[in-house]
């Protein structure tokens, strides 16, 4: 049998429990324990420093780029280096300029809502300020590098880069995800080529302002296009017969060439996206009225902008802003018709639009409904007014209706029909009376 230890005895001959450690134990155990206590911190503080580095070296989720700053040019719809020339009854909706050049030309028939700024101070730092703006938007590090034709695709926020030629062929979709700062940048090493008919859609609350193209020589956008975004080209611009642009035609070098388009300069909206509309109703004189849940998006009076503004109950997620109707000068005024011109920017909604005409404002007779799909270019629609009087003035009016029946109003226009008869003096014998 194994001899049984003798239980430990301590200093004062009192025997110790098992359980209790003896006095160099202890001050072992409580040296052990100090020293793990002075280890743990400097472990924290190790992996806290690590952490931060990690979290430093992760880029956050979601973060967007900042926009492109235009400067002076932001108010400028076309801006040129040597002309802009203009065919057709082409509408610029913001400032046109040029600089160092001097000659604009093809206005009329072309029509400019906004100043013409030729080789002026104005025009000069607006150069300045597109040079900036160019060198940025070509400095930008790439997201992602484009070898083939944009057509088909739907891209999110980011940088996108061509070492030589970009091409649209079709439609490009480009989606914000629900962010309506998000910032959309394209790099073109040479020219960019904008197909007849293709078109840019925005979706999940993209705005055209924050769509930049930066392009090393010359843009060229097709017949009946319908483009979007800023267009900053190093050379010259071309947008051919019936092609629209929401955006701006910004040329450093070059000419601006226009055919009977219609470019409407892009502005950010600050709106939020949903909500409830406060007190709806028509507008006031000189201001669009704000809608409210159901109500029409109200027609401005004498020197107001046309409808469009403000949200509301019907803006779906992600949509930053209402569709806009903006009505446009009648042309073919005859005896018994007149055609009515409007553009619609639908921003995101399907929609239906008609004009809707009369001797007076109360209107009484509309055209055909037509149908626009969502989308946040600048579309050219027509109407014809028919069963009209000889010369007689007429009202009229663009209407856009949203899904939910709401409707948004342009401006109130008129025109008067031909045909007026000139007062003849009776003969005498003498010649005319009086």
């Amino acid at each position: 049998m194994r001899p049984q230890s003798p239980a430990p005895v301590s200093r004062g001959g009192v025997p110790s429990s098992p359980s209790t450690p003896s006095r160099g134990a202890s001050s072992r155990s409580r040296r052990s324990a100090t020293t793990r206590g002075r280890k743990g911190p400097a472990r924290l503080a190790a992996l806290g420093v690590s952490t931060i580095l990690a979290v430093a070296l992760v880029p956050v989720a979601g973060a967007q780029a900042a926009t492109v700053g235009l400067g002076t040019a932001d108010g400028f719809g076309v801006l040129g280096g040597s002309t802009v020339t203009n065919t057709g009854p082409s509408i610029i909706t913001g400032d046109l300029g040029v600089a160092p050049g001097t000659a604009v030309t093809g206005f009329p028939p072309g029509t400019v809502n906004g100043v013409v700024h030729a080789n002026d101070a104005v025009a000069q730092q607006a150069k300045s300020d597109l040079v900036t703006a160019y060198d940025d938007a070509a400095g930008r590090s790439t997201t992602s590098t484009i070898t083939s034709d944009l057509a088909g695709r739907t891209l999110v926020a980011g940088v996108y880069t061509a070492s030589t030629t970009m091409g649209l062929t079709g439609d490009l979709t480009l989606d914000a995800k629900g962010d309506p700062t998000a910032v959309f940048v394209f790099q073109a090493g040479s020219a960019l080529n904008v197909s007849s008919g293709s078109r840019v859609r925005l979706t999940g609350g993209a705005q055209a302002c924050n769509v930049f193209w930066q392009v090393g020589s010359s843009a060229t956008i097709g017949t009946g296009a319908a483009f979007t975004g800023n267009v900053l080209a190093l050379t010259s611009i071309s947008l051919t017969t019936g092609a629209t642009l929401q955006g701006r035609a910004l040329a450093r070098n070059g000419a601006v060439t226009l055919d009977t388009n219609t470019l409407t300069r892009a502005t950010c909206s600050t709106t939020t996206p949903g909500g409830s509309g406060g007190g709806g109703g028509a507008g006031s004189d000189g201001g669009s009225g704000t809608p409210g849940s159901g109500g029409d998006v109200g027609a401005p009076g004498p020197g107001g902008s046309d409808g469009g503004s403000g949200g509301g109950t019907d803006t779906p997620a992600g949509v930053a802003v209402l569709p806009k109707a903006t009505t446009v000068p009648a042309d073919r005024k005859r005896r018994r018709t007149g055609r009515l011109r409007g553009t619609i920017v639908p921003n995101g909604y399907d929609v239906g639009w008609r004009f809707e005409y009369g001797p007076t404002r109360r209107y009484g007779r509309r055209t055909p409904l037509g149908r626009l799909p969502a989308d946040g270019a600048p579309r050219p629609v027509r109407g014809s007014a028919r069963g009209l009087k000889p010369c007689t003035t007429y009202h009229y009016r663009l209407v856009v209706i949203l899904p939910s029946g709401r409707r948004i109003l342009g401006r109130d226009r008129t025109f008067r029909t031909t045909g007026c008869r000139i007062a003849r003096l009776p003969r005498t014998p003498g010649g005319l009376a009086g």
